[in-house]
């Protein structure tokens, strides 16, 4: 059994974009970041991929194309309808 991540596909500008929530760790340095992501797009097989994690002051980071990343820094992360996805 795998771990499991929130997650949800968001519209974006017309886009399908996946939203998955990651620990903070996941994120927490540029060079994790990017590890994390590569894993996620190839697990999935998506090139619209976002990040996100609650920060020590629980606001929300994300991470991706910054198109839509600015897109999403004013929605609340209680506002989306999180699913679950196994890896």
């Amino acid at each position: 059994m795998g771990q499991q991540y929130p997650f949800v596909n968001y519209q974006i500008d017309g886009k399908v974009v996946t939203l998955i929530m990651v620990s903070e760790a996941g994120v927490s340095t540029p060079e994790m970041a990017q590890r994390s992501m590569a894993a996620f797009k190839q697990r999935l097989k998506k090139d619209e991929v976002v990040l996100v994690a609650k920060g020590v002051s629980l606001a929300p980071i994300f991470i991706g194309a910054k198109s839509f990343v600015d897109k999403l820094k004013d929605v609340p992360l209680h506002s989306i309808p999180w699913g679950k996805v196994e890896m």
